[in-house]
């Protein structure tokens, strides 16, 4: 150690202890329930499958009030010897090395405690909680000079935890105490607890879930989340010695899933028959990522309300009589979908982000779909997962990603921006093409979201698609009546019903990735309305921006998702028109002529392009099309009328 002039000791440290703990007091929590996570995580990782939260209220002799003074986090997990007791309260110590599991940077236990209280207890035992040994960490001891954990020794664990326990003391376990609360944002544990189990049922929703609800039915990975787990928040109050377990307002945490596709979890289901949510047609779907030369799979699942869980007058809706005919966002199940609006960030089953970037301003509606992206712990700094698990910042940057902002004055196309991303090392470069997945699924799912609102009972009134369907009907009855016949007819000749129908379900669901419950509803619509065409969207890995498929009696088009010419015209064409105003209308058919004068000039190029033999052969391709088109146009309206399509 070098010694100044005056012979002042002089320390040349890498790390000022006090100046560390101080600095990491301020590590970016969101709050005390996101700090509390990360003791939860240090009880999932040992392995632990019953886990108590603690708060404890004084009452103060001078105003008669009850404050809270104590958190604590018991679990039966495996306990810990006396040497990684005493490491665990260092900072970047850790012992789980490995990328598979929860924890993140050995930061977690010091982290989180020192930024919400002065003072961490830890009691841990592996041959019964009578053997339990303790050390601890304290604020005031550093500043006086304090530089090394105290070396465990045997400690009896307080009365008041072994007291309001539910039977959690086993042969192996930990108990983590925070105490002098100084940052600590609650003030009584009874009713903070209730508002904080839809945070913590969010976080630890597979956990906390049935096995068999866990993960999709074809996800292989339900043995890395291990046994169901049990969260309890018992709320105790200590007036002088004595000591009383506020039984009543004891909270048994249940999952909070933001897909809504779990039974049992916090979420009020008295609008009828559940899941809340189906899932989007292609969910879920897989997204790979190279980074650092490998491969690596992000799952993402989409979801969307279902019709009678925000139309009281669908056929399946069983809602309350006060909530009849009212705006089911203000109902129960409605405010519980609004505080989980966005995108939810999943690493290693445990919930790390919900992100509203991706959600559109103030719009009510967005709480009705959800998305969730599963991503592998070895993509921690590809999505930018910060040390306290709360954020995933590169993600987060996607939501607003516009390659016109970010090019350069050379930089002329969207692949020029990339190259250079990639050049450069930027990690958003890796992530481009789950943005535009995600992108594309989230589009779909908010018009999935408005067609399930629709009643889908008797309308005499057709919309305009239901027109276009109608006269397309009518315009290929009447050519097959001049005797000309096409490959539906053909198929449509030979087979039974039954046998039609499977080859239409095979094909929405195998090709187009329809649910069996959506493509059966999609092909009961067209018998129902008497159709002999369908309009489907799908995502499609083919450069033609829709695709044609002659089915039993149907003539199928799937518009691609995934095309330019489904978010430039088709999307302009098809907005919500309820909520625009009469020059955003204006705005949008301009965009639609502008996109549809594109899309001729596409063919024109094609078409001259060619060569010459080739060149009368797409001509005559054109004129053909032309003829239909005008035909298919000039079908009276009044031809559907028959039909009523009811």
């Amino acid at each position: 150690m070098a010694v100044s002039t005056s012979g002042v000791q002089l320390s040349f440290s890498i790390i000022d202890s006090e100046m560390t703990v101080k600095a990491m007091r301020d590590s970016g929590y969101k709050s005390t329930t996101h700090a509390l996570a990360e003791l939860i995580d240090n009880s999932i990782e040992s392995h632990a499958t019953a886990i108590e939260v603690f708060g404890i209220s004084r009452r103060d002799a001078r105003t008669g009030r009850f404050t809270l003074t104590k958190l604590a986090v018991l679990d039966n997990g495996e306990g810990m010897d006396g040497a990684t007791l005493r490491g665990s309260l260092r900072y970047g110590h850790g012992t789980r090395r490995e990328r598979q599991g929860i924890g993140r940077f050995g930061l977690g236990l010091p982290n989180s405690s020192m930024s919400q209280a002065k003072r961490v207890d830890v009691w841990s035992w592996q041959s019964g909680a009578t053997n339990a040994l303790h050390t601890y960490l304290s604020l005031s001891e550093v500043e006086a000079g304090k530089r090394e954990i105290p070396q465990p020794d045997q400690q009896a664990i307080p009365k008041v935890f072994r007291k309001a326990s539910r039977n959690v003391f086993g042969d192996c376990g930990t108990l983590v105490v925070w105490s002098d609360l100084d940052r600590v944002e609650w003030k009584q544990a009874s009713t903070t607890f209730k508002h904080t189990e839809l945070l913590i049922g969010r976080i630890y929703r597979r956990f906390l879930a049935k096995q068999s609800e866990r993960l999709h039915p074809d996800d292989p990975r339900g043995s890395e989340i291990g046994s169901r787990r049990t969260i309890t928040m018992i709320p105790i109050r200590e007036n002088g010695e004595e000591i009383e377990v506020q039984e009543d307002d004891i909270v048994e945490v249940r999952p909070n899933d933001p897909l809504y596709l779990m039974t049992g979890t916090s979420c009020p289901e008295s609008f009828g028959p559940g899941p809340m949510f189906t899932e989007l047609e292609g969910s879920p779907f897989q997204v790979p990522v190279k980074y650092q030369g490998q491969d690596f799979e992000v799952r993402v699942r989409a979801t969307y309300a279902r019709a009678h869980v925000r139309d009281s007058s669908a056929s399946e809706a069983d809602w309350p009589e006060e909530w009849v005919g009212k705006d089911a966002g203000r109902a129960p199940w409605g405010k519980h979908a609004d505080q989980n609006m966005g995108v939810s960030l999943v690493r290693a089953h445990r919930e790390i982000q919900l992100d509203d970037s991706w959600v559109s301003g103030d719009d009510p509606r967005e709480r009705w779909w959800t998305v969730e992206v599963d991503f592998p712990t070895a993509l921690d700094e590809v999505f930018g997962v910060t040390n306290n698990k709360q954020g995933t910042m590169t993600f987060q940057r996607l939501a607003r990603f516009d390659w016109k902002r970010e090019s350069l004055p050379d930089e002329e196309s969207s692949g020029d921006v990339r190259r250079r991303m990639e050049e450069e090392g930027d990690h958003r470069s890796h992530l481009l093409d789950l943005r535009k997945q995600i992108t594309n699924a989230i589009e779909l799912l908010r018009r999935r979201s408005r067609q399930a609102k629709q009643p889908r009972g008797k309308r005499h009134v057709l919309d305009e698609d239901q027109k276009a369907d109608a006269k397309a009907t009518a315009a290929i009855t009447r050519r097959m009546q001049e005797g000309h016949e096409g490959e539906s007819d053909k198929a449509g000749e030979s087979g039974s019903l039954e046998e039609h129908r499977e080859a239409q379900v095979e094909s929405l669901t195998r090709k187009h990735h329809f649910d069996q419950t959506g493509a059966l509803q999609e092909i009961d619509e067209t018998i129902r309305a008497g159709n002999r065409v369908r309009w489907i969207q799908s995502a499609q890995s083919s450069p033609a921006f829709f695709d044609v498929e002659s089915l039993p009696n149907v003539i199928q088009v799937a518009l691609n998702t995934d095309h330019p010419v489904h978010s430039h015209l088709y999307d302009v064409m098809h907005p919500d028109v309820e909520e625009m105003s009469e020059d955003e209308v204006r705005e949008r058919l301009a965009q639609a002529a502008a996109a549809f004068r594109i899309l001729i000039y596409s063919w024109a190029r094609y078409e001259e392009e060619q060569s010459e033999r080739d060149r009368r052969r797409v001509r005559d391709a054109r004129l053909e099309w032309g003829k239909y088109a005008e035909e298919f146009f000039d079908e009276d309206d009044d031809s559907v009328s028959p039909t009523d399509l009811v």
